[in-house]
């Protein structure tokens, strides 16, 4: 189970109807009354993955955290701020 923290989402400007979403990877912590989601995972698809070399605020991305990018189709109702979790990566 890979956990994530979404951090952005915006339209993606090459792919009309679709959403790009930010997301950090967390260290696994999961405390007692924390709402973690499983999304259907036919509505994402990873583009790209790395670690910050600088912080990235426009996209909420800090120096040194490992971020991935994903495109959502419309209606995926993910949010920023949320926690998801992601059996595929």
């Amino acid at each position: 189970m890979t956990l994530l923290m979404i951090t952005d989402i915006r339209k993606s400007i090459y792919d009309s109807g679709s959403d790009i979403v930010t997301a950090v990877f967390m260290n696994g912590e999961v405390r007692s009354g924390d709402k973690i989601r499983f999304p259907d995972e036919n509505i994402l698809l990873a583009l790209e993955s790395a670690t910050a070399q600088k912080d990235i605020p426009a996209i909420g991305v800090h120096c040194g955290d490992q971020y991935i990018r994903l495109r959502a189709n419309p209606g995926h109702c993910l949010a920023v701020g949320e926690r998801i979790s992601l059996e595929s990566i």
